[in-house]
């Protein structure tokens, strides 16, 4: 049997109570023969709960657990000479019980045959690593019976354990499998580490943080809760941490419904008050007029006088007409929640409005652009688009600068899910800080046009919202307007 070789008292520099008297290890040897102490530092007299005193020139005390254990290293101790990092528990003098990292080496000391016994105090990390099973278990049931996903980590932010919903989550967000024993920063490209590393700073800190992500899969949004939770052992340290990552689709997708059915009351009550605006002051107008000239009918002697008035009682009938025909159109517009939809060509509605108007188009002498690609299709109501088109572009001519020859383009963007049309021109322009509440209003005008009704841009409003799409415009006087429609 090979053994090391010392001799204590005579060279400093290999001389082995040096070695006792500055190593952290609880150390002990022993005699091979009958198992006496001859040398242990304070460590192992500390870990033992025993006086250094004591121990010396003593047999060695019963230090396992169990009998099992003490003939097992016995054993092989006796085969092969030596004991490496062997995981043990060790019970002190106050039946405390300690694991510990056992090593045993055969050594020679003056002459004689001795065992040097080392004993590492793990009962930190086993402390750590049982608060990370026991939460393990604990969570297991957790873990294989929610919707959730959840991933364990170590205070190493190595992957403990996980669970189905978040591997898939994993496989969805970042195109990998989840494995044991992987560090957290590995399934997060490397724009999101900084982020990812200030979240979980606070975590090993005994915090709990949390933050909403989207990721788009198969062409679809996809929110996800995901929030990072200390886990602590006995003595509240923190051993680990557990993140869990909630699918919240459904209760985002909830939110918008219910963000838009906010604005839609919002604009329906906008709606709303024009109806009574129109009903209070335009409807009482006309009927106020009429019941004025048939009074004067009534007293009228003169016949040129009475044909006047006839003349002035057709004129406000056929303005209460056209109010009352205009209101009807709004409100069916509303009710008709049964429009038919059709897929349209765009390009093609947008030729076959400016055939339609090429009569006012040439008598502005304007210029005219239609660089929607030809091959863009919308799904919405034929009679609707017609309308729409025919109102911007209308309004287009008929507000256009004679200071510069007329330039109107329809241009198309489009995006994932909608396309957008812009109605761009050159004309005289809004200005938005008046008007910019009062633009798609009931009988607003704004360039004091004598023949302008105001009616045109309320209706294609209607109508855009009716189909769930929505319109914006940017404008400046004297410079130009675009009106942007957004077709989902």
């Amino acid at each position: 049997m090979k053994s090391i070789q010392f001799t204590v008292g005579t060279d400093p520099d290999n001389n082995l109570e040096n070695i006792f008297n500055f190593s952290p290890i609880p150390l002990i040897i022993t005699r091979i023969k009958d198992g006496i102490i001859i040398m242990a530092n304070e460590y192992a007299a500390d870990i033992l709960q025993i006086n250094k005193n004591e121990l010396i020139g003593k047999p060695i005390p019963e230090i396992y657990s169990s009998p099992e254990e003490r003939n097992q290293i016995l054993a092989e101790i006796k085969t092969s000479g030596k004991i490496l990092n062997r995981e043990v528990s060790i019970q002190n003098a106050k039946e405390e019980i300690i694991p510990c990292l056992l090593s045993i080496d055969t050594i020679t000391m003056n002459g004689e045959g001795m065992y040097l016994k080392a004993f590492t105090n793990i009962s930190e990390r086993k402390l750590m690593e049982d608060t990370i099973q026991q939460s393990e278990d604990n969570l297991r049931t957790v873990f294989e019976n929610t919707e959730v996903g959840y991933i364990l980590f170590n205070h190493f932010q190595n992957i403990i354990s996980f669970n189905k919903p978040a591997s898939l989550f994993a496989i969805k967000e970042f195109n990998r499998e989840i494995q044991v024993g992987t560090n957290f920063t590995f399934y997060f490209p490397e724009i999101m580490r900084e982020y990812l590393s200030n979240m979980i700073a606070p975590v090993m800190q005994g915090e709990t943080t949390s933050f909403e992500r989207f990721i788009i899969h198969n062409q679809e949004h996809h929110w996800y809760y995901v929030k990072f939770s200390p886990v602590f052992n006995k003595n509240q340290q923190v051993a680990g941490f557990v993140m869990s990552m909630e699918n919240i689709t459904d209760r985002k997708k909830n939110n918008i419904a219910l963000n838009k059915s906010l604005e839609l009351v919002t604009e329906q009550n906008k709606r709303l008050l024009n109806f009574s605006y129109i009903v209070s002051h335009n409807l009482r107008s006309h009927a106020s007029n009429m019941i004025s000239i048939l009074n004067f009918l009534e007293k009228e002697k003169s016949e040129q006088e009475k044909a006047d008035l006839m003349v002035h009682l057709k004129k406000v009938s056929h303005l209460l007409n056209e109010t009352l025909f205009n209101l009807n159109e709004v409100v069916s517009i509303q009710k008709n929640l049964n429009t038919t939809i059709e897929s349209l060509n765009l390009h093609a509605y947008i030729n076959q409005t400016i055939s339609v108007l090429n009569e006012e188009i040439s008598a502005k002498n304007a210029i005219v652009e239609n660089l929607v690609p030809q091959n863009i299709s919308i799904n919405y109501n034929p009679a609707y688009l017609e309308s729409i088109l025919l109102n911007f572009l209308t309004n287009a001519i008929k507000y256009a600068s004679p200071e510069r020859q007329p330039s109107i383009q329809f241009k198309t963007n489009t995006k994932q899910h909608s396309t957008e049309l812009s109605i761009s021109d050159n004309g005289l322009g809004i200005d938005l800080e008046k008007y910019h509440d009062k633009i798609f209003g009931m009988y607003k005008t704004f360039h004091g046009n004598k023949d302008a009704r105001g009616i045109g841009l309320f209706i294609s409003k209607n109508q855009v919202d009716a189909m769930g799409g929505t319109i914006e415009v940017s404008s400046e006087l004297n410079k130009g307007t675009t009106f942007t429609i957004t077709f989902n």
